[in-house]
């Protein structure tokens, strides 16, 4: 498996940090250790002849101009995406959790939903499972899942706004899922009407085709936004 750095752009300001801080080391005017004479560290962090004391002030202002950075800019924004990310997640949970078949689940906030997770996503295949084997119409999860989505489209509509805040990437994921929520939420009062006309009979699709193109693309892009 590929190492992935959880954060590139805090790794890449660490390792540039690194270098300012080993010519900083290189640029003082403290003597060497004792423990680091006769060793390779000394002639690292031998003094250079010109320049050091320009380099010296200005390796300073990079370190701390850094540690400022990270206090007042970085865990700040990182702890805002985060907080985003848990919201949004739980949201997305909400829909998975509808093919559990509560027939209550569509009057359940999202708030009160555990984070989607990759310990999910075993779940997520199952149902994909199930509705290519045309297992989920005229089940309970079928009915649950319609009615939450008939519910709260609109509530995905407006986190769009959470999402796009986080990354780009985020955001065009999240109003792709947005979009097949509230297709399938706007079909559901002619999805209702057709089971009643035909006594809504077990294995059949009333949403022609709409369920199994709109959940497989939930499914699809629930998996890759665990991944982001």
């Amino acid at each position: 498996m590929k190492f992935k750095f959880p954060d590139k752009q805090l790794f890449l300001i660490s390792l540039f940090c690194f270098f300012a801080l080993l010519v900083y080391l290189k640029a003082n005017d403290d003597p060497i250790m004792p423990i680091m004479k006769d060793t390779m560290w000394e002639v690292v962090f031998q003094r250079w002849d010109t320049g050091s004391s320009l380099v010296k002030d200005l390796c300073i202002g990079i370190l701390v101009s850094t540690i400022f950075w990270i206090f007042i800019v970085y865990l700040p924004e990182n702890n805002a995406v985060k907080a985003k990310k848990k919201r949004l997640n739980r949201a997305l949970f909400l829909i998975i959790e509808a093919f559990g078949g509560n027939p209550w689940h569509w009057d359940k906030h999202y708030i009160h939903c555990k984070e989607l997770s990759f310990e999910d996503l075993p779940e997520l295949i199952n149902i994909k499972k199930l509705l290519d084997k045309g297992e989920l119409y005229g089940g309970l999860g079928e009915k649950a899942f319609f009615e939450t989505c008939y519910e709260n489209y609109e509530i995905f509509r407006f986190l769009s706004i959470a999402a796009n805040e986080i990354s780009p990437e985020h955001g065009a994921l999240w109003d792709s899922i947005t979009r097949n929520i509230t297709r399938i939420g706007k079909q559901y009062p002619d999805w209702v009407d057709a089971r009643k006309k035909d006594g809504c009979r077990v294995g059949v699709d009333y949403s022609s085709g709409a369920l199994w193109l709109n959940l497989t693309e939930i499914l699809e892009s629930g998996e890759k936004w665990l991944k982001l």
